[in-house]
This record gives C-alpha cells, sequence and structure tokens, in this order.
C-alpha cells in the first residue's frame, strides 16, 4: 500500500444524532490492518520525542486508537470513560470531566492511574471545540503530571481554539475536514 489518504476511510454520518449535527465514522480506518498500522505509526511517531509513559485514550473510539499507540510506544493506556461504565460503589478516586455529546453522560479518568511527574500523551478521534481535550489536560496537570502531546484522526479546531489548547501542538492524520453541518466554536 502506497501513501494512504486517510480521508478515504472516515465516513461523516450527517444529520446524526440530531439534524444539524454529524459524526465521523472511523470503522473503516480501524478494520483495514494496514491502514490502521500506518495511522498507528503516523500518530505515535510524533510522540517518540517527547517520550510519554502513559497514554490517555478518550472513550470509545480514541481509547482503541489509543491503545495501539501505547502498545507502539510501549507506554500504559489510561482510558477517559463515561460514568454509566463505572459502578456506584466503585472504589478507585476519579476527575470527573464535562458531558460528551458521544458518551452516556459525563466522562471520568481515574485519578490513581496518573502520578506527579507523569509524560501523558492524549489520543482522540476527532477534535472540533477540543473541549474534552482541554478537560482532560487540566486533570493531568491537576494531578501533577504533564501533557507532552495530543494526537488524533481529524483536527477541525479554529486558530482560537487551538491556542486556548496550548502547549503541546496537536498532532492528526486529517486537518479540517470539511464538514458542512459542523460549525466550530471561534
Amino acid at each position: 500500500m502506497s501513501e494512504i489518504d486517510f480521508r478515504d476511510y472516515v465516513e461523516v454520518i450527517r444529520d446524526w444524532p440530531e439534524p444539524g449535527q454529524a459524526v465521523i465514522d472511523i470503522s473503516r480506518l480501524l478494520e483495514n490492518p494496514a491502514v490502521f498500522d500506518k495511522a498507528v505509526v503516523t500518530l505515535a511517531k510524533p510522540l517518540l520525542e517527547v517520550k510519554p509513559n502513559k497514554i490517555i485514550g478518550i472513550d470509545l473510539r480514541g481509547l482503541a486508537l489509543g491503545s495501539a499507540v501505547a502498545y507502539y510506544l510501549g507506554c500504559g493506556i489510561v482510558p477517559v470513560r463515561s460514568i454509566a461504565y463505572l459502578p456506584e460503589d466503585y472504589a478507585r478516586p476519579v476527575e470527573l470531566l464535562p458531558t460528551s455529546r458521544f458518551t452516556d453522560g459525563r466522562l471520568a479518568l481515574v485519578s490513581d492511574s496518573i502520578d506527579a511527574g507523569d509524560r501523558v500523551a492524549i489520543v482522540d478521534d476527532w477534535l472540533i471545540n477540543g473541549t474534552t481535550v482541554l478537560a482532560v489536560k487540566k486533570a493531568v496537570e491537576k494531578l501533577g503530571a504533564v501533557v507532552v502531546g495530543i494526537v488524533c484522526v481529524i483536527n477541525n479546531l479554529s486558530e482560537t481554539r487551538r491556542k486556548l489548547l496550548g502547549r503541546p501542538e496537536v498532532q492528526s492524520l486529517i486537518e479540517n475536514l470539511e464538514i458542512d453541518t459542523i460549525r466550530p466554536l471561534d
């Protein structure tokens, strides 16, 4: 397989979850072994020089992709997942993050999965406004760790939102995917 255009492996599902909105399906990217391998290597390579020791994968597609990136880099994987999947009597402390329109309610990061001094990279599938990634970054910093990388499949952040995220720069497979139903915040 020569040069891969990752746009060929993502699908825009328009008017879902409601009219005027859209989601991205990266299933074909994950299903095709050669494309998946190339995506993982492309996302992981910029992280080699910043040497993370943990990868945070954001529920659900970011966790699937993040697991492969973590394996490639020899890092641990820390899920940020819906609290709907945590029992009420869950014993480990969690940092609650904003509600995501793509999960069952709020997201949670298990606090003791991140140690002070950890070097963390965040993996997600699609950045539109960066709200979830920014919340994860703030939670990681609150726990005394540093975010050394942010990678995603699609980066649709406006310049204003990119500046709000600050450093590190976002690395992606696809920049500014044109989607007429999504209006990023300025």
